[in-house]
């Protein structure tokens, strides 16, 4: 039987407005997906893999994840196999970062290749569960599972807890019904539950969700830099674990360093002086002076983003 894929997508979430925290505008932080991944399973083989906005980009593949590290909000997303049943997402998957409440969503990882015609109708008929409409999401505080649902429109897994208040709608019926089938496209309830817990809808914001993408399947490092497609600002105290907070040694993408700024203002003041002499000392002159000046700029950008070493550690 082919194995049935579905997108997960976890949110770990202590901040009272999520928006706000994507609206300060973070950076990938590689770092804490890295942590994340290796504190998981330690021998899987890490392979970084791209930087990017998630609400923008193609969902994960198999042996992927697209992790984002921020204050008070986290989220991984991957591909789980023949799992229908939302809650039973693995325990550590979803203990690996402390937060008051975490939320998962799922829907078919093959939705734009599947078809909803000729599913199952029976809870018998299972070898091929997810169709396109698939949807789940359930809702763990404090490490309690308070809410789960999943299911297709013919078939329900499971139904945990009381339905929340943005479900009434979709109970109530949305959508047009025959036989045995829901009054509503789960996956449409589950991107409603999403929008619900985060404040706004992923697929209609123009919040970048930054990223930072591993696959765990071996493949060889990309050589482009084109897979760094979304840099944003840098990060502070994320880590998977509180007494990880600071500096980051997997991370590749920093801010600009302390009084860069003031030195990039100076270094241009500097550039108009030096030109105006060059321009009344003649031609040749000034073509030494901007090959200096470009030899100036592009050493300066590479030491702004560079990352202070670590301290070495004693031995206790």
């Amino acid at each position: 039987m082919q194995a049935q894929k579905i997108l997960v997508t976890l949110w770990f979430i202590s901040a009272a407005q999520p928006r706000t925290v994507l609206e300060a505008e973070p950076q990938p932080d590689r770092g804490f997906a890295r942590k994340y991944l290796a504190q998981y399973n330690p021998s899987w083989p890490l392979t970084h893999i791209g930087d990017f906005d998630m609400s923008r980009s193609a969902p994960p593949g198999t042996d992927e994840f697209y992790i984002g590290g921020y204050p008070e909000l986290s989220v991984v997303q991957s591909v789980f196999t023949d799992m229908p049943k939302i809650s039973e997402i693995p325990e550590r998957f979803r203990s690996l970062v402390s937060a008051a409440d975490v939320y998962a969503v799922a829907v078919s990882a093959e939705a734009g290749q599947a078809d909803g015609a000729g599913s199952p109708t029976t809870v018998d008929e299972v070898d091929n569960p997810i169709t396109a409409e698939y949807g789940a999401f359930a809702h763990w505080s404090g490490g309690t599972l308070k809410r789960a649902f999943s299911a297709t429109r013919e078939i329900v897994f499971e139904d945990q807890g009381l339905p929340y208040a943005f479900e009434s709608s979709y109970w109530a019926g949305n959508t047009p019904a025959t036989g045995i089938q829901l009054p509503f496209i789960p996956a449409e309830l589950a991107h409603a539950a999403e929008a619900e817990w985060l404040g706004f809808a992923l697929s209609d914001s123009q919040l970048a969700v930054p990223v930072s993408a591993f696959a765990i399947d071996g493949r060889p490092e990309a050589k482009s830099e084109t897979t760094d497609r979304h840099v944003r600002p840098a990060v502070d105290k994320v880590s998977v674990f509180s007494d990880e907070q600071g500096y980051d040694d997997y991370s590749e993408a920093r801010t600009t360093a302390p009084g860069a700024e003031t030195s990039n203002k100076q270094l241009a003041k500097d550039i108009v002086k030096s030109t105006g002499r060059a321009v009344s000392t003649g031609t040749k002159k000034l073509g030494s002076l901007a090959g200096k000046i470009g030899d100036e700029v592009r050493k300066r950008a590479r030491n702004v983003d560079r990352p202070t070493p670590p301290r070495a550690k004693r031995d206790k």
